[in-house]
């Protein structure tokens, strides 16, 4: 590859970065698409998150389980969905 075609691939890159990094930036958080218990992956992978919006329980650190009225944010640990 030419000198000239690595500088510009270079650049490219860098000012990819730079635009993620200016995203990042002046971003206010993160909205997750709340689904059912019934909808959440079949073969979740330890460190998932998902909102849930027919939790049961609301309570720190409990399974969830769907069928309730409760929206949460759910976290797999490689065993179950827990509230978070």
């Amino acid at each position: 590859m030419r000198a000239d075609a690595i500088a510009h691939n270079q650049l490219m890159i860098a000012q990819g970065i730079e635009q993620l990094a200016h995203q990042i930036e002046q971003s206010t958080g993160l909205q997750l698409t709340s689904v059912t218990f019934g909808e959440l992956p079949t073969a979740p992978r330890v460190g998932m998150l998902a909102c849930v919006s027919d939790s049961a329980l609301a309570t720190w650190g409990a399974v969830i389980a769907g069928g309730g009225t409760n929206t949460v944010l759910a976290f797999y640990d490689g065993t179950n969905w827990v509230v978070k």
